[in-house]
């Protein structure tokens, strides 16, 4: 204290040295380490752009300018397929319930008439067998005054509804002898339904739907006639007037049928013989000439039962204006 009090000017002069050498050498640490970090982000980059010069494209100008036309080739794939999926797709659906549900009615109603009044490709009559009661895939909504106030389910509906009067145009045009069932992939709540639910739910195997991509709505009918009804309403679908495809036919043979054919054949045979120990014959034409041993068997002009599961095609568009630029 004696020294401070006779020196005190140089004593705080070298108190201010002391500080002053203590923060510099605590900012030169400081920045040392700074300095280390950055000298190791530097090599870091060093290296990764080393890596791409040798990588293989590497990011030349040649190269990118490749990219580029190789996604813009890649977006008008995209486009084409899109518009090819889409193609006769764009329905106009309402959601006033009112409207749907009456549309529903004379749904029903008009292809009742339509099964009843039918012709063959002969104009003849060729009544269409239908079911009691058959509402064609809304039996739940059949003489239902009852409407949803989901404006979605609404909408689904009268969706479903379009479609399904286009398929079943469609195989009327095949020419069915009947249609035992049409049916559909229920989205609203039947549970409280007084005739329950007549839809199905299509497995995620077959179905085409992908989230966020594809939207499917799946459709079953069961029909019955010969194999060409099934050919020819394969091909009208194959039209693609709508965007429906066939994910898969199941085919029934009438076994019962086939059985009381061959039985009837063989009571006959079994007449003929009886007859034929008098030296005559059950037919009044003694002449007749025996059948061919080529002839067709009886079983191939039954009819079997055709189950067709079908999917509706929509293509889930993105809302990002640069990825759908239409």
């Amino acid at each position: 204290m004696g020294l401070f009090k006779k020196n005190p000017i140089f004593c705080s002069l070298c108190v201010v040295a002391v500080l002053v050498f203590a923060g510099g050498t605590t900012l030169t640490i400081s920045e040392s380490s700074k300095r280390s970090k950055l000298q190791a982000k530097v090599a870091s980059v060093d290296g990764q752009i080393k890596g791409l010069l040798f990588a293989a494209p590497a990011p030349t100008a040649d190269n990118v300018q490749a990219a580029k036309q190789n996604a813009e080739a890649l977006n008008a794939k995209l486009l084409s397929l899109r518009e090819g999926l889409q193609r006769g797709s764009r329905l106009t659906v309402s959601s006033d319930g009112t409207r749907v549900m009456s549309g529903l009615q004379k749904y029903i109603s008009n292809f009742r008439k339509q099964a009843a009044v039918h012709e063959n490709e002969d104009g003849e009559a060729a009544p269409i067998d239908l079911p009691d009661d058959f509402a064609f895939g809304f039996d739940e909504y059949l003489g239902s005054p009852e409407i949803s106030e989901d404006a979605a389910i609404v909408s689904n509906l009268d969706k479903q509804r379009q479609v399904l009067s286009y398929i079943l145009k469609q195989l009327i045009e095949a020419n069915p002898a009947a249609i035992k069932a049409v049916e559909r992939e229920v989205l609203e709540d039947t549970s409280t339904s007084r005739k329950g639910s007549t839809g199905f739910r299509i497995s995620p195997v077959v179905s085409a739907r992908v989230p966020d991509a594809i939207d499917t709505v799946a459709f079953r009918v069961t029909f019955t006639g010969h194999t060409p009804v099934l050919r020819k309403f394969l091909n009208n679908l194959a039209q693609f007037d709508l965007p429906i495809v066939v994910r898969g036919v199941a085919v029934e043979r009438p076994t019962a049928s086939a059985k009381q054919a061959k039985a009837k054949k063989n009571a006959k045979s079994n007449l003929d013989d009886i007859f034929s120990v008098f030296g005559g014959s059950s037919s009044s034409n003694s002449e007749t000439p025996a059948a061919a041993p080529n002839q067709t068997p009886v079983v191939s002009e039954t009819e079997s039962s055709f189950t067709v599961t079908l999917e509706f095609i929509e293509i889930v568009l993105p809302t990002n204006s640069e990825e759908n630029p239409s």
